[in-house]
């Protein structure tokens, strides 16, 4: 049985009204489809996401028992912030005394804190380079360095005789274990 009104219209009409409503029926089913598919996806990019923090968290005892036994080696040695500053300036004065020395801040995480000082040598020699680096490491484990950015200056092209020099970055760090 068809609606009066419907059985009112002419041909065209009916045929129009028609394909309007499949039109509309399929592009509604299209849209449920994408949706559909974008929820899908996005499940199960959260199940693979699960996963991977899952496989972080079962590290966890090793990390827990690599950081003991870090700390226990590093007991009673290793650097403060206020001990790290005083040791790099020692050693950094050795080797170049005109640097310039910044104390940058201290990330703390839940069981360590890790301290930073920046020291910067301008037109240094590349054995003051070595040389300090060489300081540095040979305080590792308790003090190392972080980061090293290197700079050449090179001579004039009017004076090529010149040795090369360097600006140099160092960020020495230590590690400092909480209490607990």
């Amino acid at each position: 049985m068809m609606p009066k009104w419907f059985a009112g219209m002419n041909g065209r009409e009916q045929v129009f009204l028609l394909s309007f409503q499949w039109v509309a029926l399929f592009s509604v089913l299209i849209i449920l489809t994408r949706m559909g598919a974008d929820a899908y996806g996005t499940w199960s990019n959260a199940g693979t996401r699960i996963e991977g923090h899952l496989s972080v968290l079962n590290l966890r005892p090793a990390i827990d028992a690599a950081l003991i036994r870090h700390k226990k080696e590093q007991e009673n040695i290793s650097y403060d912030r206020r001990e790290l500053s005083d040791r790099s300036s020692s050693l950094s004065a050795k080797v170049f005394p005109s640097r310039e020395y910044r104390e940058l801040d201290s990330e703390e995480r839940e069981r360590y804190k890790q301290h930073t000082v920046r020291i910067t040598f301008k037109k240094a020699s590349y054995e003051s380079v070595n040389e300090f680096a060489a300081l540095i490491r040979k305080e590792s484990p308790f003090m190392f360095l972080s980061e090293v950015e290197l700079e050449p200056n090179y001579p004039p092209k009017n004076r090529p005789y010149e040795t090369i020099t360097y600006d140099a970055v160092f960020h020495v760090s230590s590690v400092e274990f909480a209490d607990g």
